[in-house]
């Protein structure tokens, strides 16, 4: 999302004078900083009323300001920043309200072509995976090609039963999806209603008699990241007609702005409750307000980061590889197996988002650079033999395998020994810091204290 790019905190430090004249921040103290920022959220096409109203809540809390001795003027700053950035994405965390000793019943509307269908699933599969509940899909889309048999597909990756009915009205399908639940017991049921190019009379009538016949604890709306301002007004009919309870905003991964998606929120105040992040099934993420703040000012946001490390990477796998490191046995069959790692967990610019202040000390160019020669890296390590990536030195000492290799990878010769040398450094390196852990010492203790 480029939203996510614009790292307003960047903004902020780069444009609010370290020392002001005196304690007491003043219009002309922030002017040019809400400048740059209006401009960075027009471009991820946030909704110019709550553009409006951010700054001017800012602007009001900001000026005449009177900050401590020790406080920094763009600290005092960035904290208004954050807490206005709240207001607009939301207070707390909001999730799936699952009833008790009831059946959870769960109704998905949305425009076609929002990803609504595929949310169903991964939303059913993070119900069961993490949720320990058993859950049915209904199938109410009965109108697009192909649509049934898609969420079948879908269902079985899971391992949820998906309920169909042919030759039937929608309203028959609901209620007997409903008495198949009760019958057999499920935790949650989810409706998968049909989504259109645009709304119609027809359509909202159709998921008004679903609501009456469901009566469903939540009505969520599915909002493509992509979407333009015209979403606002499509959301506020919907939410007028069913009283939507929350949304889930999918493709963020992709390289759409989805401020408008965001500013639903602020605007018509129904709550974001998960984000979806790519096609895998899995890639349903909780919506976390203070975790999208920080990562929108560039702060960080190392609980989402831990979290996805968790999820993607085998805990034992990566303790023996850590051990290797330290021990000075860090070979170039190690450093792909991190590459491999690290490639489960994202990009290194989607990894950078999380890192708290990396906004200052490194720029999208640098991304990319480092990026292409990742790339490099792993297409020089594929053309190699494991017996050449344990034992890297019989490379540096024949040059006919150096050929064979660069050869093999369309690399330059001159490439292969640039990662020799920085797997030479980084072993070294990894090597210290065994040293030092094995006498008793923290080797991470000057890094923590600059």
């Amino acid at each position: 999302m480029s939203i996510f790019k614009s790292m307003l905190g960047r903004i902020i430090y780069r444009n609010i004078k370290k020392k002001l004249d005196n304690l007491i921040i003043s219009e002309e103290d922030i002017t040019e900083a809400l400048k740059q920022i209006r401009i960075e959220l027009l471009n991820a096409d946030v909704n110019i009323l709550v553009i409006k109203n951010f700054l001017q809540t800012i602007r009001k809390k900001a000026i005449g300001y009177v900050m401590e001795p020790n406080q920094q003027a763009h600290d005092v700053i960035l904290q208004i920043v954050k807490e206005e950035l709240m207001n607009i994405l939301g207070q707390k965390q909001n999730e799936i309200i699952l009833q008790k000793n009831e059946l959870t019943k769960i109704m998905l509307v949305g425009l076609q072509g929002s990803g609504k269908t595929t949310t169903v699933a991964k939303l059913a599969n993070l119900l069961k995976t993490k949720k320990n509940k058993k859950v049915l899909i209904v199938a109410l889309d009965i109108y697009r090609l192909a649509a049934i048999d898609q969420l079948k597909q879908l269902s079985q990756k899971i391992d949820c039963e998906c309920f169909t009915l042919s030759n039937k009205s929608v309203e028959e399908i609901t209620t007997a999806g409903l008495e198949y639940a009760k019958k057999n017991k499920f935790d949650c049921i989810i409706f998968d209603t049909a989504g259109r190019l645009q709304t119609s009379e027809e359509m909202m009538q159709e998921l008004k008699r679903v609501k009456k016949i469901a009566n469903p604890h939540e009505i969520v709306y599915v909002v493509d990241a992509m979407a333009g301002q015209d979403i606002i007004n499509v959301v506020d009919k919907f939410n007028s007609i069913l009283k939507l309870t929350s949304l889930i905003i999918t493709k963020i991964d992709s390289e759409a702005r989805c401020g408008a998606a965001l500013s639903i929120t602020s605007l018509i105040k129904i709550p974001i409750k998960f984000l979806g992040n790519g096609e895998a099934i899995g890639n349903l993420n909780i919506f976390y307000p203070d975790r999208i703040a920080n990562q929108i000012l560039g702060l960080g946001d190392l609980k989402t980061l831990s979290e996805k490390i968790d999820e993607k990477i085998d805990k034992e796998s990566a303790k023996k590889s850590f051990t290797r490191m330290i021990a000075g046995k860090f070979d170039l069959e190690d450093l792909m197996m991190q590459m491999q790692r690290m490639k489960k967990i994202g990009s290194i610019g989607g990894i950078l988002k999380f890192l708290p202040n990396m906004s200052d000390k490194i720029n999208d160019s640098q991304i990319e650079n480092i990026e292409e020669k990742i790339k490099k890296w792993g297409v020089l390590l594929s053309s190699m033999t494991r017996k050449e990536r344990r034992y890297p030195n019989i490379i540096k000492k024949q040059i006919e395998r150096k050929k064979r290799i660069t050869d093999g990878s369309g690399c330059k010769i001159d490439e292969l020994n640039k990662l020799l040398v920085q797997w030479e450094k980084a072993k070294t390196k990894m090597e210290e810091i065994g040293k030092q852990i094995k006498s008793g010492k923290n080797p991470f203790f000057n890094l923590l204290n600059k």
